[in-house]
């Protein structure tokens, strides 16, 4: 089983600047799209070092939503999508049910949430992120039964 990040470090190794991603506005190369996803995924993991935890991802489509998804697949966390039109109030009790350690919101979510600092990571704080860890790569954790280490009892 492959797994995200070795994909997209496969992907940049062979397409490096061929665009893997692009909206009207912006294109990113396969070699930009792995340091932001390893610098983001670097990010989740300082913020919260549980393996499979979960992440709320609260954000209109966008170029940062694609990085965002990638990066909490990489930080071997679990992603949970929200959509930024729903209600405040379903909003937070998904947040409450799916015990969510953070969350990735663009401005839009930001104002429906209304999360602390200490919750959320704004998408206007992703490239800062991605200066401050730009070069890390997340820690890998063995998933389900891909890990080929036994237990001794």
């Amino acid at each position: 089983m492959i797994r995200t990040l070795d994909f997209w470090t496969s992907m940049a190794e062979q397409h490096g600047q061929a665009a893997a991603l692009e909206n009207d506005h912006t294109q990113v190369t396969y070699a930009e799209l792995l340091v932001s996803v390893n610098a983001l995924a670097v990010a989740l993991q300082s913020k919260d070092p549980t393996p499979g935890s979960r992440v709320g991802l609260c954000a209109e489509q966008s170029l940062e939503y694609q990085v965002s998804m990638l990066a909490i697949l990489a930080a071997g966390k679990i992603p949970v999508p929200l959509s930024p039109y729903g209600s405040t109030e379903n909003l937070h009790q998904m947040l409450n049910d799916t015990q969510c350690s953070t969350l990735l919101v663009d401005e839009i979510g930001q104002k429906k949430i209304n999360a602390d600092d200490d919750f959320a990571i704004l998408f206007s704080q992703l490239e800062g992120l991605v200066l401050t860890y730009r070069g890390q790569t997340p820690e890998r954790h063995a998933t389900g039964n891909t890990s080929s280490t036994t237990q001794e009892a």
